[in-house]
């Protein structure tokens, strides 16, 4: 566009956009407070705004000014809100149950009648099948196709033995997750300031008095 500014009485090129009833953004040449017209090419005016003289802001590649002598103000900040003791908790409980969901879902080893060990993951659709799988092992069948974590791996047929030791391990891991993690749920909720919930980390040990009958069992076991 042809600008002209009226101190100056020259034209320059730049871009002109009108944002707001009073307000006029203006790109691509020197900042200019005294007014201006745009012109065509033929130089007659099609466009008179002598009225805009105040600088409301500037930016990277231009500036806007007015024609009421108002200027941009930043807003005032948002304040952000302290979280409750009861919020900390229940976000506590969240990032204990997602990583209660990731460890279950990596998996196991297990150890097969040869010797040799294999990886099984535990996704939830792994844990669906594995109730099938545990039938089939009561039904007494043989050759029961599975398959590893390892997704280049075709499936394969277990015997027996084999895979009641995988669905045996693999239940027993799913457990151990699932009671430690509903009773380690139980104490976070019973803590009183935020420091303590803040501490809680998935692993520690858990108060006895917190602890169920089942997994007290459980530790008992692994001690």
């Amino acid at each position: 566009m042809n600008i002209l500014f009226l101190d100056k009485m020259n034209l320059v090129n730049g871009s002109v956009s009108v944002i707001a009833s009073n307000l006029i953004q203006i790109t691509g040449c020197e900042q200019n407070l005294s007014g201006f017209y745009l012109l065509n090419d033929a130089g007659n005016v099609y466009g008179k705004y002598e009225d805009f003289t105040t600088l409301y802001r500037v930016f990277d590649d231009g500036y806007i000014l007015s024609n009421d002598g108002s200027v941009y103000e930043e807003p005032e900040p948002v304040p952000i809100m302290p979280e409750t003791l009861e919020e900390v908790i229940e976000s506590k409980v969240i990032e204990m149950n997602d990583t209660q969901q990731a460890l279950i879902a990596q998996g196991v080893d297990v150890v097969l009648s040869d010797g040799s060990t294999e990886h099984f993951t535990l996704t939830e659709h792994d844990q669906t099948s594995l109730v099938g799988l545990q039938a089939q092992v009561m039904a007494r069948e043989e050759n029961i196709p599975w398959h590893t974590s390892d997704e280049d791996k075709h499936c394969k047929f277990y015997s027996n033995e084999d895979m009641a030791r995988i669905t045996s391990k693999a239940m027993g891991y799913v457990t151990w997750h699932v009671t430690y993690f509903r009773d380690l749920r139980i104490y976070i909720r019973s803590l009183k300031n935020k420091e303590e919930v803040e501490r809680v980390v998935y692993g520690m040990d858990i108060p006895v008095n917190y602890q169920s009958e089942p997994l007290k069992a459980m530790l008992a076991q692994k001690s």
